[in-house]
């Protein structure tokens, strides 16, 4: 595998023109409680538009790689991680590295098996839409 991957960088905060794609970002590194996913599909939210532009309430240090959301596969688990193996389809509902590069970084907590009856688009909708509309509908 190669170090280096493609993703989109956020050197500053404003309309969606700030969001630059760079083909030269490290892939990130994993601890021992972490999974590296290769990002097939990443979930565009509003709530990632809101962070862009600097107007919500948690703003993320720049330069930043967007996005919460994503559905991939497993390329590699920390060393704690026993629920997932290399291979595995996934979505995420919170990363720790941004969901729009190539590769993004989670805790394995916030990973749940993508069944193969899922299509990667849809399984990287299912993180901060499918939730808040459960909540919504379901909790209240």
């Amino acid at each position: 595998m190669m170090n280096v991957m493609r993703a989109i960088l956020i050197r500053e905060f404003g309309d969606a023109s700030v969001c630059k794609l760079v083909k030269d970002v490290p892939i990130p590194d994993i601890q021992s409680r972490e999974v590296l996913i290769r990002v097939h599909a990443a979930g565009i939210n509003p709530v990632d538009t809101y962070i862009r532009s600097g107007t919500y309430s948690r703003r993320p240090n720049l330069p930043y790689i967007p996005g919460l959301d994503s559905a991939g596969v497993i390329e590699r688990v920390g060393s704690d991680v026993t629920k997932f193996k290399a291979g595995d389809r996934v979505f995420t509902v919170n990363t720790i590295t941004g969901t729009y590069a190539e590769f993004c970084v989670a805790r394995a907590d916030f990973v749940f098996p993508l069944p193969s009856n899922i299509s990667f688009e849809q399984g990287s909708a299912l993180g901060v839409p499918y939730f808040t509309a459960y909540r919504a509908l379901i909790i209240k």
